[in-house]
């Protein structure tokens, strides 16, 4: 079973318009590919990993029904208000049983 990080970025200025200032997938070694860059075809990429792999990279501590993502404030840059949140999304064939394990497993709420 393979599974995506992805991240999401909200700075002090971007939350005043509602929006995130940068989102996007996280890879083994802390790579990050951001969908705003135009540059990369993203499309084309398989960013999908091992739960372990997707393990190191996150801590997600909620369930979302479909996915698994970290507190909000779990990384945040408290000396320029940037908070990064992260979350685990699992193949979109899972089923419910094995959705129920990983949530087990992860402690997620």
């Amino acid at each position: 079973m393979r599974f995506l990080v992805t991240y999401e970025t909200v700075t002090p200025e971007s939350a005043e318009h509602g929006d995130t200032a940068d989102h996007g997938y996280v890879m083994p070694g802390q790579w990050r590919y951001s969908l705003n860059d135009d540059t990369l075809d993203h499309a084309n990429q398989d960013y999908s990993m091992s739960l372990r792999e997707a393990l190191d990279l996150a801590s997600p501590d909620q369930c979302n029904g479909s996915w698994f993502s970290e507190s909000s404030e779990s990384r945040c840059n408290y000396r320029t208000g940037e908070v990064e949140q992260r979350a685990i999304h699992p193949a979109r064939d899972i089923t419910p049983a094995s959705y129920d394990r990983i949530k087990r497993l992860l402690g997620a709420r």
